[in-house]
């Protein structure tokens, strides 16, 4: 323990947290990441994307990441950790999903499978009508590759280990039964609203969350969890939150988690994780 006096654990969701609505981090806050790791300080992604789906943040540098929300986790380039649903359980959601009509994905640790319907309702509510048509292809190429998205055809012919699912649907109505259904094995998380008409969300397997993860990484770093800061915005980090010490909710998060937080710090777009740790005296 005592080489560990002193040092923290700081533990970053990256959508509406890290990353901006453009998907970039600005520059105070990737300095702010490397000040605080040359401070001796540990910093880990805490993510629901999969491994695929942070590629493009790895060159920041971190101590490791958390991803799948917490059913992959890597510490120093190692894998350390990993939970994957059973070959029954993901075919009951399957058939779930598809006897009601609502679209989902498989993401696995380096890609995921969706269908083109799905790739387009991930874009469609960054554009405008006159920019449908012009961007979509763009966009959707851009998506591929930033999430190593292959389709759900592909995964039939090499199938891999499925951290979580992801769903979307137009109607609330819609998700009754299939909640009532898999909420026995999964937690069935359904996000804020990102669009009036897309409501979207995740199942995973019950006991695999960013809490434990934090948890398990904190454990393997011999530090406390007194010595843990997490930062996050939206329901999904809700088990982080109540078990990071110092629990921080962006000023961009949603109510419903300000209630757990330590400390509220500016919005993303004002580079909050900087100043909140500016404050902490982390970068001193």
């Amino acid at each position: 323990r005592g080489e560990n006096m002193g040092r923290k654990a700081i533990f970053l969701d990256v959508d509406g947290t890290l990353t901006l609505p453009n998907g970039q981090v600005s520059q105070k806050v990737e300095e702010a990441i490397s000040k605080v790791r040359k401070n001796g300080h540990y910093v880990f992604l805490c993510t629901g994307r999969n491994k695929a789906g942070v590629r493009a943040l790895m060159p920041i540098g971190f101590d490791g990441v958390i991803c799948s929300a917490g059913g992959y986790i890597e510490m120093n380039g190692d894998k350390v950790y990993e939970s994957s649903l059973s070959q029954e359980d993901l075919q009951l959601a399957r058939d779930v999903f598809d006897q009601h009509h609502i679209m989902y994905n498989l993401e696995a640790t380096h890609m995921t499978f969706q269908d083109e319907e799905m790739n387009k309702e991930f874009i469609k509510h960054r554009l405008t009508d006159e920019k449908l048509n012009s961007e979509m292809i763009r966009l959707l190429n851009e998506q591929k590759d930033r999430f190593n998205i292959h389709s759900l055809e592909e995964y039939e012919n090499n199938p891999q280990p499925i951290q979580k699912l992801c769903f979307m649907c137009d109607d609330i109505q819609k998700l009754e039964k299939p909640k009532e259904i898999l909420s026995e094995k999964f937690n069935f998380i359904i996000h804020e609203i990102f669009s009036q008409d897309v409501i979207n969300g995740e199942i995973i397997i019950k006991g695999t969350n960013k809490g434990n993860a934090v948890q398990f990484v904190t454990e393997k770093l011999g530090l406390s969890l007194e010595d843990t800061i997490g930062f996050g915005d939206s329901m999904n980090d809700y088990e982080m939150i109540k078990v990071c010490h110092h629990a921080v909710v962006m000023g961009n998060g949603v109510k419903e988690l300000k209630q757990y937080a330590s400390s509220i710090c500016e919005s993303v777009e004002d580079d909050g994780i900087y100043h909140e740790l500016k404050r902490l005296g982390l970068l001193n």
